[in-house]
């Protein structure tokens, strides 16, 4: 959850597009002045310990364009270092344009450079989530297995059950005998 410090520093169209479980690691924002700036519309990325947010505002900051890119889906960044300012480019595999945020603070883009390379080597904590999320709607899931393994489980149970049924019908096992492993057999559903 965010602190709120943190939520004041966060544009509200951002804000609303986090996860549950999502935490915004850094904020890099376009420089107002000097080389590569924007007066009025700077561009924002954020570092979450799931994906990048782009905010790029359009219509002298009325509206903004937003793109999400998860971590699995960069294929490379870039920065091109300046004296005062850095520039960065995050090439993405499905969006044709760059994601690029010019004039960025030197030191802040250096750690942004970190923070997306922790985050493709899924470092981050809570990626685990989006990762069973992602497996979830991709079809091949830990889900589906658990489910198998419940049924193979199930399957077993009831065999056991027919095969003490069949001893107490045979009167190989006493009715008594019959209710104890009954109840060990349920106890382990």
């Amino acid at each position: 959850m965010l602190s709120s410090i943190e939520i004041l520093k966060t544009d509200a169209d951002i804000h609303k597009q986090l996860l549950e479980a999502e935490t915004i690691l850094l904020r890099v924002k376009q420089s107002r002045i000097g080389p590569g700036a924007s007066m009025l519309t700077p561009v924002s990325i954020y570092v979450t310990n799931m994906r990048v947010i782009y905010r790029k505002p359009v219509w002298g900051g009325l509206k903004s364009e937003i793109i999400v890119v998860n971590y699995q889906d960069i294929a490379d960044i870039r920065l091109k270092r300046g004296i005062i300012h850095t520039d960065i480019s995050l090439k993405t595999r499905f969006h044709t344009d760059e994601i690029r945020v010019r004039g960025a603070d030197n030191d802040l883009a250096e750690r942004a450079n970190s923070l997306v390379q922790q985050g493709i080597r899924q470092e981050h904590r809570g990626q685990s989530k989006q990762q069973d999320f992602d497996s979830i709607t991709s079809g091949g899931s830990s889900v589906e297995t658990n489910q198998k393994e419940n049924t193979a489980s199930t399957i077993e149970q009831i065999d056991s059950l027919a095969k003490i049924a069949d001893l107490r019908l045979n009167g190989i096992l006493t009715d008594e005998e019959f209710h104890k492993l009954k109840s060990k057999i349920f106890d382990r559903i």
